[in-house]
């Protein structure tokens, strides 16, 4: 693994590394509050076959966040990422997101379809707002206001416990990534990312949603999902259908038994090898039909 910043429009952009430029490029977007760390696990196991970069996002880990909220809409962000994507690769990229970077994936995909051979979505992209119309812009931002001023514990060790009663598992990967996430303030740690930068991206998750952008997704897709909470499942299983529907033939479907939203972290192994195939599968029909006859 390697550490690297890259400038983009003044912005420094922190981005780790594996593996090889001679394999595929695999671009790696994690989920909201978290940071690149997050795909240390998928990433070391994926890296003797493809040349992989985990971004930190803006406002998290150590990208600094954009200036604006406005710059935090799916339609800023993809042009924002394009740059970043330039800067790594001169060739089509395959992406993995998780949760907000599964969201972004798509739309990036929908945007730049020349510059994407496929997209891995972990549980993210495909549950919608539209569907429940119970939920307020208002009151959802209010959550994601919540969600980040209660974050705030007396020790890291009082979020490990958190992290690890969460995730169900622990190992050095997990640590560091959850390490990344926080930072010192007085009498504790909280959140890194900051109360402007959820509710931006909360907004544009609220206001931008994926159904609007499905037909313009050319790429093969891959929802991996979770199936916990149980009370859940049928929403779950029916928006994957309704996905799976727009998406078309090329837009496949798994999900992981007994895991909830953080599934690659439960059960990376599963979550690993469904990814490693389907990445392999894909790699192997763009040589075929390159191939001279």
């Amino acid at each position: 693994m390697k550490k690297m910043k890259v400038k983009i429009e003044g912005l420094d952009v922190c981005i780790y590394e594996w593996g090889s430029q001679r394999n595929p490029t695999v671009l790696l977007l994690h989920g909201l509050t978290n940071n690149a760390l997050g795909f240390n696990e998928i990433a070391d196991r994926l890296q003797d076959h493809f040349h992989l970069f985990a971004i930190d996002l803006p406002g998290h880990g150590e990208t600094q966040p954009f200036n604006e909220e406005k710059n935090y809409s799916f339609q800023f962000l993809t042009e924002w990422l394009e740059k970043v994507r330039f800067e790594l690769s001169n060739q089509p990229v395959y992406l993995i997101g998780h949760s907000w970077g599964a969201a972004l994936a798509l739309h990036f995909s929908s945007r730049f379809s020349e510059m994407v051979n496929g997209v891995v979505m972990i549980d993210g992209g495909y549950l919608l707002f539209e569907e429940d119309p119970s939920i307020t812009l208002e009151e959802f931002l209010k959550q994601m206001s919540q969600w980040i001023t209660e974050s705030y514990y007396s020790t890291i060790e009082e979020y490990e416990k958190k992290k690890k009663e969460e995730i169900g598992r622990w190992s050095h990967e997990l640590e560091q990534m959850v390490h990344r996430d926080m930072k010192e303030v007085v009498g504790g740690v909280a959140m890194k990312v900051n109360e402007n930068t959820v509710r931006a991206i909360g907004k544009s998750l609220y206001l931008e949603s994926c159904s609007d952008v499905f037909h313009q997704v050319q790429a093969p897709t891959y929802l991996i999902r979770a199936t916990l909470p149980e009370d859940g499942e049928t929403i779950r299983r029916q928006a994957a259908a309704r996905m799976q529907e727009e998406l078309g033939t090329h837009c496949k479907v798994s999900a992981i038994p007994e895991t909830g939203h953080v599934l690659h972290w439960q059960r990376p192994e599963e979550t690993i090898k469904k990814i490693k195939q389907w990445l392999e599968e894909k790699v192997n029909e763009k040589i075929y039909t390159q191939a001279p006859e």
